[in-house]
C-alpha cells in the first residue's frame, strides 16, 4: 500500500509538472521572442512612409498653441507620420499621445554603458496601450521626434520601450499639441543622444 501511494504522489508531481509546461507554453503563444541588435542613436529615425496619414487642427489658443488629431491608415509607419507632420506644420514643439494598433513593432531600450540602444523586434500584431512623446528642434532646426510606447500582446502580456519602427494596423489615432514657443534639443556628448536643453533660445 505504501509503494503504491508512493507510486501515485509521483505520478500527481510528474502530471503537475506537465500542466505547469503547458501553461507556460500557452504564455508565449502570441508570437517568438524579440529579435535583438544594437543601433547607435544615429541609426534611430524614421524610416518607411506614412501615404494615409490625415490631421485636422481641432483648436487653437490665444497664445498660438494648436491641437491637431492625426490619425494613421493600415500600413503608415509611426515615426515617419509623425516626422512628416512635424515638417509639415513646422511644429517647434509639441507633445502628443495615442492608441491604436500596429505590427511588426521594433523598440529600444537605451545602454548606458554602451551609449547604444538595444533594439528588440516582434512579427505581430499588437494593441498600443499608448504611445507619448515630444517633438523639438535639433541643431540644425529640423524637428526631431521621440516617443516611447506600450503595447499589448494577445496574450495580455505587456512589451515596449523607445519607438523604433511600428507599421499601423489598422489604425492609430494621436493627439498632438504644438506650441508656437521652440524648445531645442543638443547632443549629449557623453552618450550620444539628442537632448531637449531648456536653457538654449534662439
Amino acid at each position: 500500500m505504501k509503494a503504491l501511494h508512493i507510486s501515485r504522489c509521483l505520478a500527481q508531481v510528474a502530471l503537475l509538472a506537465l500542466l505547469a509546461g503547458c501553461g507556460r507554453s500557452r504564455s508565449t503563444d502570441s508570437g517568438e521572442e524579440p529579435a535583438e541588435r544594437w543601433l547607435t542613436p544615429a541609426q534611430v529615425g524614421p524610416h518607411g512612409e506614412a501615404p494615409g496619414a490625415k490631421l485636422r487642427v481641432v483648436s487653437t489658443s490665444a497664445d498660438g498653441a494648436r491641437t491637431f488629431v492625426l490619425v494613421l491608415s493600415e500600413g503608415d509607419e509611426v515615426l515617419t507620420a509623425l516626422t512628416d507632420f512635424a515638417r509639415n506644420q513646422k511644429v517647434v514643439n509639441a507633445h502628443f499621445v495615442a492608441i491604436g494598433g500596429v505590427r511588426d513593432p521594433e523598440v529600444g531600450w537605451f545602454d548606458r554603458k554602451r551609449s547604444e540602444f538595444k533594439a528588440m523586434s516582434l512579427t505581430e500584431q499588437m494593441e498600443v496601450l499608448t504611445l507619448s512623446g515630444d517633438i523639438a528642434l535639433a541643431e540644425d532646426n529640423a524637428p526631431v521626434v521621440h516617443a516611447h510606447l506600450a503595447l499589448g500582446r494577445s496574450n495580455g502580456n505587456a512589451w515596449g520601450g523607445h519607438l523604433i519602427h511600428a507599421v499601423t494596423s489598422p489604425t492609430l489615432e494621436l493627439y498632438v499639441t504644438a506650441f508656437p514657443q521652440p524648445l531645442y534639443k543638443r547632443d549629449d556628448p557623453h552618450t550620444g543622444l539628442q537632448l531637449i536643453d531648456p536653457s538654449v533660445v534662439r
